[in-house]
């Protein structure tokens, strides 16, 4: 102890010192917008980078059970996509259908990206995924996993992006009750990660439990049809006046790794021609 009190008194003034700097420091980021948007900027981009390593050592260890999940969706998928092509085929095929309609066979397509953070035990959850604006990703795309829907981009930076997922009471998406029609909003109460509420569908609604429920397309987000989920339980709204369908998510948040970030035809034609902006700036430095 005695040594310690004299280690302290002989280099006091280094420690007052070090003190102070920590001081400056706090006062220059906290009071001044450029140095503090700065730190932001630079905080961020180290989080990122670690957060990024600790997802990379957790999927490893996870890597069995994705895979088996995996196998199982691909022989699924397989399945489906045989039947889809034949009916696809048919649609084009037919002078009924609708130019709109052969149109959204090619407005899609998809950008790979993995889950490097996530939280899932607060009322406002958010994750954050290895793409970022480089990629062609900007806010208000949708996500997507291998099961079904995901959430919607909240905010990019260069490299990584923030999504707003369904465990998220901000969070709502306007969905249908497939192969009914009825439409609602599905929106998560802050309660269970598998399960959220599809909420005002109309009185006269006709459905079943375990009826799915996917996406309206009613919006530049998420083309109809992609997987929300499926029907468990029933209950009237607060005003009497709608129902509130409980609805158990297709997609398992705590296991949720690699996911798609849609790209709708329009955004393609703006990427393409930032692009070109780009390059012509950087031609004439």
């Amino acid at each position: 102890m005695k040594n310690l009190l004299l280690f302290l008194q002989k280099y006091n003034y280094w420690f007052l010192f070090l003190l102070l700097e920590v001081c400056s420091f706090i006062l220059l980021f906290q009071y001044n917008r450029y140095q503090g948007s700065v730190y932001f900027t630079s905080a961020n981009a180290v989080c990122g980078y670690i957060n990024n390593l600790q997802s990379q050592v957790t999927s490893y260890f996870s890597l069995k059970e994705i895979n088996s999940k995996l196998t199982e969706q691909n022989i699924q998928l397989n399945l489906e996509v045989s039947q889809l092509r034949s009916q696809l085929d048919a649609l084009r095929d037919s002078s009924t259908i609708s130019p709109e309609m052969k149109s959204v066979l090619d407005t899609c397509r998809t950008v790979p990206a993995s889950v490097i953070s996530m939280t899932q035990d607060r009322k406002n959850n958010f994750l954050t995924i290895n793409k970022g604006s480089s990629d062609g990703i900007r806010p208000e795309m949708g996500v997507v996993g291998g099961s079904g829907l995901v959430g919607v981009v909240f905010e990019t930076t260069t490299h990584y992006s923030l999504v707003l997922p369904l465990l998220n009471t901000r969070s709502s998406i306007s969905c249908r009750i497939r192969n009914r029609g009825y439409l609602g909003n599905l929106k998560w109460d802050g309660d269970e990660t598998r399960y959220a509420m599809l909420e005002d569908v109309p009185r006269h609604a006709y459905f079943r439990k375990g009826d799915y429920v996917e996406t309206s397309g009613y919006s530049k987000t998420f083309p109809a049809g992609i997987l929300a989920g499926r029907i468990v339980a029933v209950y009237d709204s607060e005003d009497g006046m709608s129902y509130q369908l409980k609805v158990k998510l297709s997609t398992d948040f705590e296991l949720l790794r690699d996911v798609q970030v849609l790209q709708t035809s329009n955004d393609m034609e703006l990427n393409t021609l930032q692009d070109r902006v780009k390059k012509l700036q950087e031609e004439r430095q």
